[in-house]
């Protein structure tokens, strides 16, 4: 059955174990934030509502647990670890009795929607309004690639996880294994120890090997279409895709969507131009800010920072009830439509570089100092997205599929305002 709330109840062991144990300020006030009846109602309804079987963990405790975890940065036997030892965690998490396993918390945390991390974090960003720690008066933007866990894409390695995959699922099928299926657990091993070796100085060998392994490739998924099966059925038909993708490259054609997982196949390539990584393989994260908050968030496999620029307006508008009169923005967003656009809605200020030679106009108006003001703010935008990739995990998202990227960005958004938020409110005071 589903419980809302849990009441933190005293344990007296701890009281006289550790007679000096004090909890710190910020875990205080984020705990104040989160005792809001409206953020558990909105995170309940995430949860079904069922009248029989055994007690959930609260939900109260759902939204603490998604807190830590991306705060301290922990998987989720570390976390289990970390409730049954530390204290102040077990404080903050509400845990007055036996802590929940590890794959409790993981269910808990996975049921989470994306619509529900965005009410949550209107919340927080209304009650620091109702703080005063911020106005809503300006509006930065910019733009991250957060990666998928995923190896590094290559035909034959896609080749082979999809016939691996097939493989495996047609053995744990409880249908009978059609006539004339097979495995080629060897000959996969030895064209893969072909691109390997000789494949690496000899193009003709590595791609007589490919092509081995895409008649490999069509064996299975042939044989395998005797096996009526839905999860059967969609893990060919994404084997065929990369097939007719590899045939695809090898004749010399560029793929334009490019299948780079079979797991994560909302997974994207991404060339940032970067020393160490010249491409990148995950979904970009659009981050919207006012003067101190992440007001929104939105996660693209298509991404066009051009065409976000109207909707970041919307979202700001739904946050803070007004629209912004200082915005700045690198030169991704800049397009005429978004300068009248902004102009429209009665911006004061634009600070966004122009694509391009600038114009005679545009040479002034960029040698103005407001313009240059909101440039060198907008430059924080960079420092944020580096607080939350070393801090938060937009780095790298470790829960899978669409779900999981959007559970991770969104968590690590809600951490870092409630961190913001601690912050703000010690140095103010109540």
């Amino acid at each position: 059955m589903k419980k809302l709330f849990v009441a933190r109840q005293p344990n007296l062991f701890e009281k006289f174990a550790f007679p000096h144990f004090k909890i710190n300020e910020d875990y205080k006030i984020i705990d104040a934030v989160l005792e809001d009846e409206t953020i558990v109602m909105e995170l309940a309804k995430d949860f079904p509502d069922v009248a029989t079987g055994r007690n959930r963990t609260p939900i109260e405790q759902t939204l603490r647990f998604i807190v830590l975890k991306t705060q301290k940065q922990l998987d989720y036997r570390s976390m289990e670890r970390t409730l049954q030892n530390n204290l102040e965690d077990r404080w903050f998490c509400k845990i007055n009795e036996e802590t929940p396993c590890f794959k409790t918390i993981q269910n808990q945390i996975s049921t989470v929607s994306d619509k529900t991390m965005h009410a949550i974090n209107d919340r927080i960003i209304k009650e620091a309004r109702i703080r005063k720690f911020t106005k809503g008066k300006k509006m930065r933007i910019d733009s991250t690639i957060t990666e998928s866990n995923i190896h590094y894409p290559t035909d034959s390695s896609l080749l082979v996880d999809a016939m691996r995959l097939v493989v495996r699922t047609v053995k744990q099928s409880t249908q009978a294994i059609p006539s004339g299926f097979r495995t080629f657990k060897r000959k996969i091993r030895y064209a893969q120890n072909i691109i390997r070796t000789i494949g690496r100085r000899n193009k003709e060998a590595r791609e007589k090997a490919i092509r081995e392994l895409m008649e490999m490739g069509k064996h299975i998924a042939r044989t395998s279409k005797h096996i009526h099966q839905r999860t059967i059925t969609k893990q060919r038909i994404l084997l065929e895709r990369i097939i007719a993708q590899t045939e695809t490259v090898l004749s010399g054609i560029r793929v334009k969507e490019r299948i780079v997982s079979i797991f994560e196949t909302s997974a994207r390539p991404f060339r940032k131009g970067k020393a160490g990584k010249k491409v990148e393989f995950g979904q970009e994260a659009q981050i919207v800010e006012d003067e101190h908050f992440i007001t929104s968030w939105a996660i693209h496999n298509k991404p066009s920072d051009t065409a976000y620029f109207a909707t970041a307006f919307k979202k700001h508008k739904h946050v803070h009830g007004k629209l912004p009169r200082e915005v700045a923005a690198d030169r991704g967003y800049w397009s005429p439509e978004n300068q009248q656009a902004a102009m429209d809605h009665g911006v004061t200020h634009i600070s966004i570089a122009k694509k391009g030679k600038k114009a005679h106009p545009e040479e002034e108006t960029t040698n103005l100092r407001k313009w240059k003001s909101l440039q060198r703010w907008r430059a924080g935008g960079e420092a944020k997205i580096s607080l939350l990739k070393r801090k938060y995990g937009l780095t790298r998202s470790y829960y899978q599929g669409q779900r999981g990227m959007a559970l991770c960005v969104g968590a690590g958004v809600i951490a870092c305002n409630l961190a913001t938020f601690a912050r703000m409110a010690m140095v103010t005071g109540p």
